[in-house]
């Protein structure tokens, strides 16, 4: 038997290989560090690598609030449209294909509240890092965020610092593969993984508990397992937990969904990393920035302007504060005079103001703000309408990226955890699919709507008379109710099966029919 913190060849080659690979996606992602530093300094220092430091707040290059103030908006507007803890933003519902049952139904209503108020509980820690992912997802144009199990809130969700990350795509341009670079204190890398730590760590988390360990962990797609072993070490994606330093494994497991959901904004084909508002309005923000502190520094120049003194004829210091008192001998005709100093800050106001405007729209300000009264309901709606398209291609990734995945990894935690109902009889899986409650959504539909709508009306004088000419024969009645409400975002739930509507006319048939 090995020793305690004995390391075997193969955890050895497993642990290097490890540390290999994320030497090349560091490499890899080596020009895109500088640039979000940049963005981070200019912007939000705190979203920056590291601490500021002692007595310093990291923000010495912010000379004006408009960048991060519209990307909190952005943010926040995200979070509304998104995942708004105020409404239900998601459904459960069938695939077409799928049979209805009234058990089925029942067990996607349970679902759906499940997941609502999981998301909605303090102690899971969504709503309050989920805000901070769509801060980075503005800033960078990239974001993570952890989903693992967790046994006092049974999910636990963090947002991680995209410094930390690096990541691969697979051939189809989805994220893959998350090697993330940490650090803990030597006694909480002890307390977690004992005598898998390598010597020295043992050592420091005795003699020095809160020394530094830097950690490696690394989530990839297993290529050689057994689909058919409930073992871990078979599940789809690998994990390892490696320290950096001495390259001990500490941890091999693995998940049977991808734990790290990596939303872009936008992104350049062949690049895993997005490209968000931040870093379109980084040259807006460079100069503002730099407008600002000129205009304070002429502001400050106006109000205490430097002085011109004479060399001789002065009997001590110049006292330029208010109330000091210069003394000059007697009969000199030498004055202190103020240098002329002539900026004109309206002018520099208009431009420090057109570059703020330009920031804004770049982060959507024009966009999201409310409208004002006005115009009939339908006025409005087109209005709305059209801002909603704007935002439809941003909001279609969110949910291809994030949504889509935090969702099936949330609903999949719970129901191995024995969280929610028994899964129906008869129902296949992978038959649910989600609907979100987006406002793009849901303008999508309304227009849908109007569109059936305006058929009913265009056809209307055929069917004047009885429908005479049967051309509603033409048409599913019962396919037009059923859609008409999913295009309105009835809950599944108010809906009858199709058997149960069946047997509804049946009976009331078989009521009417004379004995």
């Amino acid at each position: 038997m090995s020793a305690p913190g004995t390391i075997t060849p193969q955890a050895r080659q497993k642990a290097q290989a490890a540390l290999d690979r994320l030497a090349g996606l560091a490499a890899a992602r080596g020009h895109w560090a500088p640039v979000w530093r940049e963005l981070a300094s200019q912007i939000m220092p705190r979203k920056g690598q590291g601490e500021p430091g002692p007595g310093r707040a990291g923000d010495e290059a912010v000379f004006d609030s408009t960048p991060a103030h519209s990307l909190e908006l952005l943010a926040s507007a995200l979070g509304g449209l998104l995942t708004n803890p105020a409404l239900p933003w998601f459904d459960l519902r069938l695939h077409r294909h799928a049979r209805e049952t009234d058990e089925a139904r029942a067990f996607l209503a349970a679902c759906r509240e499940r997941l609502l108020a999981l998301f909605n509980t303090e102690a899971t820690g969504f709503q309050a890092c989920v805000h901070e992912l769509y801060l980075d997802l503005c800033l960078f144009g990239t974001a993570v965020l952890y989903v693992e199990p967790d046994q006092d809130s049974l999910v636990r969700f963090s947002a991680r610092p995209l410094f930390e990350a690096h990541l691969a795509e697979d051939a189809r341009g989805v994220v893959d593969t998350v090697i993330r670079t940490y650090s803990l204190a030597a006694r909480q890398v002890f307390e977690q993984w004992g005598a898998a730590c390598s010597p020295e760590v043992r050592r420091q988390a005795v003699e020095n508990p809160e020394a530094r360990v830097n950690l490696v962990h690394a989530v990839f797609p297993r290529v050689e397992r057994d689909p058919a072993s409930p073992a871990s070490a078979h599940f789809p994606y690998a994990c390892l937990f490696v320290e950096q330093d001495s390259g001990a494994l500490l941890e091999e497991s693995g998940y049977r969904e991808m734990p790290y959901m990596c939303p872009r904004w936008a992104k350049a084909s062949g690049e895993a990393y997005g490209r968000g508002p931040g870093l379109t309005a980084l040259s807006d923000v460079r100069v503002l920035n730099a407008m600002s502190r000129t205009a304070l520094m002429a502001a400050e120049k106006m109000s205490d302007p430097p002085l011109m003194v004479p060399d001789d004829g002065f009997l001590g210091p110049i006292h330029s504060g208010p109330g000091g008192l210069s003394y000059y001998r007697a009969g000199s005709q030498d004055r202190i005079e103020t240098l002329p100093v002539r900026v004109d800050l309206g002018a520099v106001e208009a431009m420090i103001e057109r570059r703020r405007q330009s920031i804004r729209r770049i982060f959507l300000a024009d966009q999201l703000a409310p409208e004002g009264a006005g115009g009939t309901a339908t006025e409005a709606l087109i209005r709305q309408a059209e801002k909603m398209r704007i935002l439809g291609p941003v909001l279609g990734r969110m949910q291809t990226e994030f949504l889509a995945p935090l969702i099936e990894r949330t609903f999949n935690i719970l129901l191995r955890e024995g969280e929610l109902p028994p899964w129906p009889k008869g129902l296949p899986q992978g038959s649910l699919r989600v609907d979100y409650s987006t406002p793009v959504g849901q303008f999508q539909r309304q227009a849908e709507a109007e569109n059936l709508g305006q058929a009913v009306r265009y056809l209307q004088p055929l069917l004047a008379g009885g429908d005479p000419f049967h051309v509603l024969d033409n048409f599913d009645p019962d396919a037009m109710a059923r859609h008409a409400a999913d295009l309105f975002g009835l809950p599944g739930e108010f809906l009858r099966p199709l058997e149960r509507v069946q047997e509804l006319r049946q009976t009331r048939q078989n009521g009417t029919v004379s004995p």
